[in-house]
């Protein structure tokens, strides 16, 4: 799957790429600001996009998934401030800070199994909460 990554801490997001591509994805590009992850994924196309909450100078996670959603791409917030239940629609869950390699492989496959509608999806890891 091809995946965009918008996180602004660097060691975060080379970790978290280097989890995703031993389990067989494509990390399209990593962003750290609005500008940059909305270039990208109109750029790349990416399937699916891990976004942080806080970004670069100020910018907001919320703004950026709003906006991919809209696009049709999937998103889950990788993040330690998960928004509530009232963003719903917007994500497909939260995958809670501090991330494990395991929680990071096992979210992705939850997420990718919902964006393709599989029916008896795998069950969340621990850590990571599904929105309807």
């Amino acid at each position: 799957m091809k995946i965009l990554i918008v996180e602004d801490e660097a060691l975060i997001a080379m970790n978290i790429q280097d989890v995703l591509e031993e389990n067989g994805h494509e990390v399209v590009e990593i962003a750290d600001n609005e500008a940059s992850a909305l270039a990208a994924a109109a750029r790349l196309k990416p399937e699916l996009a891990l976004v942080d909450m806080r970004l670069v100078g100020g910018d907001s996670g919320l703004s950026v998934a709003q906006k991919l959603a809209s696009t049709g791409i999937s998103v889950v917030f990788a993040t330690g401030n998960c928004p509530g239940a009232a963003i719903e629609g917007v994500a497909i869950g939260c995958l809670h800070k501090p991330l494990s390699d395991e929680q990071i492989a096992a979210g992705i496959l939850v997420a990718d199994a919902r964006r393709r509608q599989i029916p008896n999806p795998p069950p969340p890891p621990p850590g990571m909460h599904l929105f309807q």
